[in-house]
């Protein structure tokens, strides 16, 4: 039974609030409490700048990563337990995003299931990564960005599963669709703003 203990090793991962602390650590705030109010890189950038969102991307990234990775290490039976690196992905997202370290005050999961993916599936996670970023250069908004790279992860693991690609498996098929819709879904308030026009971008004035 020692493989299943990957699943809460996942979850404390994923609950590590890198924002969080760092923003304590930096300037002894609390960054859900400024800019957005979201505990994520974006508002750390904004708040802190680049030098305090380094170790942010660099941990966020880790811990997506090394959840499955650890999962894949501690599964002696496979063909028993191959189900637990992908459940493990989607605990260390949910940790992200609900860690029990912050009141379960956590980020939207971006960075976190791109590491996620980056261990499931890398060329999926850096084609979607590439896709984020013709949409970051091109409109300028983090939150179209990280919509349209979650639909691209949506759709591309759908044609990969269809297409039987390598290591593309039902469950990793199911976590890409419900991690996708969850990413989507905690962008809810960045959408209304799209909307009515008042999402803040980079290099974009909010309008009035």
């Amino acid at each position: 039974m020692y493989p299943l203990f990957a699943l809460p090793i996942a979850y404390l991962l994923g609950s590590i609030p890198t924002a969080v602390w760092v923003s304590r650590i930096y300037k002894n705030i609390d960054i859900r409490e400024h800019g957005s109010k979201n505990a994520g890189l974006t508002n750390v950038f904004r708040v802190l700048g680049w030098k305090p969102a380094l170790p942010v991307i660099a941990v966020d990234l880790a811990k997506g990563f090394f959840a499955p990775f650890i999962a894949m290490q501690l599964n002696g039976t496979p063909e028993v337990y191959s189900w637990l690196p992908v459940v493990a992905g989607l605990l260390v997202v949910l940790g992200h995003s609900f860690t029990c370290l912050a009141r379960f005050k956590g980020g939207k999961g971006v960075l976190t299931t791109l590491g996620v993916f980056l261990a499931l599936q890398p060329v999926l996670a850096l084609t979607c990564f590439s896709f984020w970023g013709l949409l970051f250069v091109t409109t300028k908004y983090v939150s179209v960005a990280s919509i349209g790279a979650c639909v691209m992860l949506s759709v591309l693991s759908a044609v990969c599963f269809a297409q039987n690609c390598d290591g593309m498996n039902i469950y990793v098929l199911i976590l890409s669709q419900l991690v996708a819709i969850f990413v989507i879904i905690k962008h809810k308030a960045n959408m209304v703003r799209l909307y009515h026009g008042t999402e803040n971008g980079f290099g974009k004035k909010r309008k009035t």
